[in-house]
């Protein structure tokens, strides 16, 4: 899971670092550089709320926008001394506004953009700003000064232009941020939590020459770049066992070299798992047998072929190197104990282990697969004239009886499987 978090974030944060490394660099360019560095957000803005519109992202053109409009108010409002009274109380409630928007924007639940809900949402957002830009265009800023809570106007630190009350959102509002990111763990929330660090950093070194500029593009980036790992993920990766499916296997084969090795795996009596136990148990066996063929050694990658079919590639290996990985994989798998999820049973993977050491009294079933496995040779150089013989071996390692491996070109010898203890229903 810390390896997942880790990819997760791992893009946003060298983001971020490369906007502060930036910041000295940017500092010292000269003034028709700098001029294309302030000009950046707005066209990195539109590009990002363009791609959120078209991928159905509405938190990512919420999250643009609240960026964006509180970067043009820094633009225009406060490229002068936070010392005069109308500057400080227009930057007092951007370091409010702007965390406190995004919190929002982490725990929405993606309803479309131009659905009634989305569109309150955007317009939340944009009229929140342009009340704030009336108040400043019509000289009123200055006028809230002596109404100020004293939070507002004291310094957390003196070295840092953030206030108290600024902080003390920013702490607030991490907390869903950080719990979105946490629970649902996308690509998007990860952007989400790089934009309010950002945000934060901005806001708390706002005398640096072009902070704004590059931390706000930095989290646009990272916005955009959520979008295309999002769309990647979701073409590329299946939903319910999370292992590479159909379509990364086609881009796998074309870029396979001479020398190859594909293995076609088949659970069992899938459809009697669905019609004894239901469609939940039948999806676990799918993500049991998915995480178990995740595992594969000798080089090997597991993709999700289609239903309960799953593949297996072995770059530069022919049939005899890698049976021995497959048939541990098969074996490991027939002599798994797969617990039947209860009710009470938990979702974290961690918890559902310790439990199935214990005898609780659960089902047990066990699960087979059927392989077929063919190699690439001078009379099958089309993958797909592979996978087709591969699944011809499938078919005849069903017929064999099931939980048994077939290889067009050589015929191992099936070890035997170990029996185990205990109450269980064998599908094989």
């Amino acid at each position: 899971m810390l390896l997942r978090i880790a990819g997760l974030v791992l893009p946003s944060l060298l983001l971020l670092l490369g906007a502060g490394l930036l910041l000295p660099m940017a500092a010292k360019l000269s003034t028709e550089y700098q001029h294309i560095i302030t000009l950046a957000p707005y066209l990195l803005g539109l590009i990002v709320a363009l791609l959120g519109y078209g991928f159905k992202r509405s938190r990512i053109v919420f999250a643009a926008l609240n960026l964006v409009a509180a970067y043009w108010l820094i633009q225009n409002g406060l490229q002068t001394s936070l010392n005069k009274a109308d500057a400080f109380v227009l930057y007092s409630i951007i370091s409010i506004l702007l965390p406190i928007h995004m919190a929002f924007i982490s725990i929405y639940k993606e309803r479309g953009l131009l659905t009634p809900i989305g569109i309150i949402r955007l317009a939340v957002i944009a009229l929140s700003y342009l009340i704030i830009y009336l108040l400043w265009q019509y000289g009123s800023m200055a006028m809230y000064l002596p109404n100020l809570p004293m939070s507002m106007l004291e310094m957390v630190l003196h070295e840092y232009y953030l206030s108290q009350a600024a902080a003390w959102t920013f702490a607030i509002c991490f907390l869903p941020v950080i719990a979105s990111f946490v629970f649902r763990k996308t690509y998007t929330d990860a952007a989400l939590l790089a934009a309010i660090i950002s945000a934060l950093i901005m806001l708390s070194w706002f005398n640096r020459p072009l902070i704004s500029a590059l931390f706000v593009s930095a989290s646009l980036i990272a916005l955009a770049i959520s979008v295309v790992q999002n769309s990647y993920r979701m073409a590329f990766i299946d939903e319910l066992t999370a292992i590479p499916a159909r379509r990364a296997l086609q881009d796998k084969l074309s870029t396979l070299g001479k020398k190859y090795c594909l293995a076609m795996c088949d659970i069992d009596h899938f459809k009697q798992f669905n019609d004894t136990y239901g469609h939940d148990v039948g999806d676990q066996v799918l993500r049991m047998v998915a995480a178990k063929l995740a595992k594969v050694k000798g080089g090997g990658k597991a993709y999700r072929y289609g239903g309960e079919e799953f593949t297996l590639v072995f770059p530069g290996k022919d049939e005899q190197e890698a049976l021995p990985y497959i048939e541990e994989l098969r074996d490991t798998i027939a002599n798994y104990p797969m617990h039947i999820r209860n009710q009470d049973r938990p979702d974290d993977n961690d918890q559902g282990e310790r439990m199935r050491k214990k005898d609780n009294g659960t089902e047990v079933v066990s699960v087979t697969i059927s392989i077929g496995v063919c190699e690439k040779t001078t009379e099958l150089t089309d993958p797909q004239l592979v996978i087709k013989k591969a699944d011809e071996a499938l078919y005849t390692s069903k017929k064999n009886g099931r939980n048994c491996t077939t290889a067009v070109h050589l015929q191992p010898q099936r070890k035997a499987r170990k029996k185990r203890s205990g109450h269980r229903h064998d599908y094989a």
